[in-house]
């Protein structure tokens, strides 16, 4: 055995086995090297210590400074950076590898299903041409309900027909026998808050039938077909709609305008789908 050993290690300390595993990659510095460096930190090692100044509010430095310039959102400097929760999803500029800003980028760079922004499309519509094709999140509008407080309370008229979430919570028996020495630190139970100035609780809509979802889909499909017709492009809101879910104008990777330019630099007679 330490004869293999012995074997092994030898034939890995020289020959082709070393120089696959001990490879080391040429530092290569063009005339722009300094200026990516400076601007989006380029070509910095990315094990480079955090800078204490950033988080505390601002670096003196600014692109300048050798240290990364991370807000961590466990440190109470974070408030300081308000970012609205977007460092919990994932950059769609990265995942089409057009990010340019690199480390500092308040969202996610990684591919994390769980992670990935919002549909639009499915969000506004009900519905995504791409089904479970997607790799944007589509989320259950049911989940969006708002728990309702007379439920929460104990007990709602509407029963099983309200338009709120109804969330079965355990209930502590000490706050229900008179009073719990715990107080809102209480882990037996919830401790339910009594109000007589809550609003009429509404009944929820019937759903839709199978048929009128599918001629409500249809209709805003053609409605959408019509006004590519029309238009030959969609307006900036549903322009941005189209590029957070196909990576382009068009459906295409880099995001152009569609149009088709020839060798001689001239404009081809291809301008895209819903040409103008």
């Amino acid at each position: 055995m330490a004869t293999t050993e012995t074997t092994t290690a030898a034939t890995v300390s020289g020959g082709p086995a070393a120089t696959v595993l001990n490879h080391t990659v040429k530092p290569y510095n063009f005339t722009f090297s300094p200026f990516l460096r400076e601007a989006y930190q380029v070509g910095l090692p990315a094990d480079r210590p955090i800078c204490k100044a950033y988080q505390t509010g601002s670096c003196p430095n600014g692109t300048r400074c050798a240290e990364r310039h991370v807000t961590d959102g466990r440190t109470p400097s974070s408030s300081s950076h308000p970012t609205g929760g977007l460092n919990s999803l994932v950059c769609k500029h990265w995942l089409r590898g057009l990010c340019k800003k690199g480390i500092p980028c308040e969202f996610l760079h990684e591919y994390n299903l769980r992670r990935m922004p919002e549909c639009n499309f499915f969000m506004r519509n009900g519905y995504c041409s791409n089904g479970e094709e997607c790799l944007y999140l589509h989320v259950d509008p049911l989940s969006k309900l708002p728990p309702c407080p007379h439920y929460d309370m104990g007990f709602c008229p509407l029963g099983p027909v309200c338009a709120k979430k109804h969330v079965r919570r355990r209930l502590c028996p000490l706050y229900l026998a008179g009073f719990c020495p715990e107080g809102p630190e209480c882990r037996r139970g919830s401790h339910p808050k009594w109000s007589t100035t809550l609003e009429r609780p509404t009944v929820k809509p019937e759903p839709k039938t199978d048929e009128e979802l599918r001629a409500e889909m249809e209709l805003l499909q053609q409605q959408h077909q019509a006004h590519q017709a029309q238009f030959g492009h969609d307006d900036g809101d549903r322009q941005r709609d189209k590029d957070d879910r196909f990576g382009g104008r068009h459906g295409g990777r880099g995001g152009g305008r569609g149009g088709w330019r020839g060798r001689g630099g001239g404009r081809g007679h291809f301008r895209g789908r819903g040409g103008y």
